[in-house]
């Protein structure tokens, strides 16, 4: 995933620290839990998309310190 599409997924601009960025996928990422949206594909895709993003995000934030 690119680092502007993972922006676009968690609805941050990039100029975030890495303590916000975690609040605002943690807050996500429970949001669309599998477990709290069973047998919810859309929700289960936005919370997939949400941990790429994440990641993708993170990796580049730490390469680029």
């Amino acid at each position: 995933m690119s680092i502007s599409k993972s922006y676009r997924v968690l609805g941050i601009k990039g100029n975030e620290d890495l303590d916000s960025i975690k609040r605002i996928y943690r807050k996500f990422a429970h949001k669309y839990h599998p477990d709290k949206n069973q047998d919810d594909q859309t929700s289960l895709k936005m919370f997939i998309d949400a941990k790429q993003a994440y990641e993708t995000i993170i990796k580049h934030k730490l390469q680029h310190k």
